[in-house]
């Protein structure tokens, strides 16, 4: 049989994989292990190979038929699935710094990229949104996939956190900062309200009376992820006070996000229940929602656990890492069954 491509679905198995070097990032940080830090170091290499591999099948998949252009945009789930590379690259970017080190040309790269991706993302979201209230997609199709875009607009915080604080603050002009800065609070605003909004809808079609909820279960988890992005966020605003737009209290942040926190590790326990109760079914690429969220948990539980130093957090990040590599075994098991059965036919 020919070889046909990937699809935008992979974008979230390259993120989980991703994941896993986070979450290492993130013990290294708290433990400061050596071992640890060398291993998410190697598995970011990892995931830069398996990303281009990723990409480049996704490319070949459009080459080798452009019809399919046409049918992933009237795809709710594809569709959003594009956002999916604006997180990736605002991830590698990110580790890049942390792994490898900065320059004045990669500061200036990472710079305009960010804006690129910033605009592709916001682009992908209208988009979205304007097929939603012209009623393209049938309600009982709806899930939380819808929520990928807003959820991938705030996760700019990942690579802004970067950019906006030494030593790569230092390559660039006061203006520079200013306007990361307040692209940074508009991309916050709106994920903030389509998590409220949009969210509901999606909350509403899935607990709707349909046939193929198991197929759509696994997006139950990434709400998790927009709420641990949302404290991300809030838990930064302080630390750029000292670029005179905002001032941000870091007590009032760490308040909002410990109610935030609360909420998140709510939604990873219904989570969790789904996906014991179901481990025996096989499910779609969607499985792979159940993974990326958590990768993002144990960031906000790192920044919660930096401001305060609660043995809580400690704690939580251990859970969700190990939460993490058995969901994404979990996962792989599901993709090869899948592709499998997909093979045969």
């Amino acid at each position: 049989m020919a070889y046909k491509g990937l699809d935008s679905g992979w974008f979230p198995v390259v993120l989980g994989t991703l994941s896993i070097s986070l979450a290492f990032f993130i013990i290294y940080l708290v433990f400061h292990n050596q071992l640890i830090f060398d291993v998410g170091k190697l598995i970011y290499f990892i995931v830069l190979a398996f990303f281009a591999f990723v990409f480049a099948s996704w490319v070949y998949r459009y080459i080798k038929n452009k019809k399919l252009i046409i049918e992933d945009y009237n795809d709710m789930t594809k569709l959003s699935f594009l956002a999916f590379l604006g997180v990736l690259y605002y991830a590698i970017a990110f580790f890049y710094t942390a792994y490898i080190g900065i320059s004045s040309f990669v500061a200036y790269l990472f710079l305009y990229l960010f804006v690129f991706f910033y605009l592709f993302v916001i682009v992908v979201n209208i988009v979205l949104n304007y097929n939603l209230y012209t009623n393209k997609y049938s309600f009982d199709k709806v899930t939380y996939a819808i929520l990928v875009p807003s959820i991938v607009l705030s996760a700019n915080i990942i690579l802004t956190s970067v950019l906006l604080t030494p030593p790569i603050a230092g390559y660039y002009t006061a203006n520079i900062l200013k306007t990361v800065y307040v692209m940074t609070m508009v991309a916050f605003g709106i994920s903030l309200f389509q998590f409220l909004f949009v969210g509901i809808s999606a909350y509403i079609s899935h607990i709707s009376n349909r046939p193929n909820y198991l197929q759509a279960s696994p997006a139950a988890m990434i709400p998790v992820g927009a709420s641990s992005m949302l404290i991300i966020n809030i838990m930064f605003m302080p630390q750029f006070n000292y670029i005179g737009i905002f001032q941000v209290p870091a007590d009032l942040t760490v308040d909002f996000s410990m109610m935030l926190w609360g909420f998140d590790l709510f939604l990873f326990l219904v989570s969790a229940a789904i996906a014991i109760t179901h481990i025996k079914y096989r499910q779609s690429m969607t499985v792979w929602a159940y993974v990326f969220p958590v990768g993002v948990s144990t960031f906000s539980d790192y920044m919660l656990w930096d401001y305060t130093k609660l043995q809580l957090f400690t704690y939580s990040i251990i859970i969700f890492t190990g939460g993490l590599i058995i969901l994404y075994i979990y996962a792989w098991i599901n993709t090869y069954y899948l592709h499998k059965a997909i093979s045969k036919k």
